[in-house]
């Protein structure tokens, strides 16, 4: 079918997916490693709580838990891995109505893309496989061939979202014309912004504070499963 014009996004984790990526790919690195499950767990938490009291920002936890893992990994090993990752995630770990959101997108003509928070090392091979050509993430630093505990763009989270897409049809202009109309879709309240701001938020699963405003700005809601 010839392209329609129209874009549809997609959040990663607990829109596409039915589990958070990030946590799990980073577990699935130190299985053989017991000595560094402790540390983990408590480094997490540790920086969640900061975060969550506005003492620390929300890619300390990203940044706690490379270092205890990932860290200085080169670029073949980790991208082995997180293909490994994606490629189980994709087989078993989308929604089912995910599955069928993307078909349908598909089969109308319209381009798809990603816009997560997740590091692009698990966002690409996951948009590879599910032959989706655009996606915005959160990029890694790279330094003397192995992965930092930083990263070459904000924490493509909240506003940060909506500013990232923005940047990416800014240097895209083929991509996003006038007339194109923008779906998005997301889980979480923290995409309220890129959600408002497309011609349709639609709320998939969405969480406590997303159900509230989708409810006040009379945004379809969607069970995926």
């Amino acid at each position: 079918m010839p392209p329609s014009g129209n874009i549809a996004i997609f959040d990663l984790d607990y829109t596409l997916t039915i589990k958070g990526t990030w946590g799990r790919f980073i577990a699935g690195t130190i299985k053989d490693r017991p000595h560094l499950w402790l540390p983990v767990i408590f480094a997490m938490a540790k920086h969640q709580y900061l975060y969550k009291r506005g003492r620390a920002p929300r890619c300390g936890v990203k940044r706690a838990m490379i270092k205890l893992s990932i860290l200085g990994w080169s670029r073949p090993r980790l991208e082995a891995a997180a293909l490994a990752f994606a490629q189980k995630e994709v087989e078993y770990g989308l929604r089912p109505g995910a599955i069928k959101a993307i078909k349908a997108h598909r089969d109308a003509g319209d381009t798809l893309m990603i816009a997560s928070a997740a590091a692009d090392f698990i966002v690409e091979p996951i948009s590879a496989l599910l032959e989706i050509e655009h996606y915005v993430a959160t990029s890694m630093l790279w330094k003397d061939g192995g992965v930092q505990a930083q990263f070459v763009t904000e924490n493509c989270y909240g506003p940060e979202k909506l500013k990232q897409v923005k940047a990416y049809f800014s240097n895209n202009p083929g991509l996003k014309q006038a007339r194109t109309k923008i779906t998005v879709y997301s889980d979480s309240h923290s995409d309220i912004d890129i959600l408002r701001w497309a011609d349709r938020g639609i709320a998939v699963n969405p969480d406590r504070k997303l159900l509230a405003l989708a409810k006040e700005n009379n945004m379809p809601v969607m069970n995926w499963m």
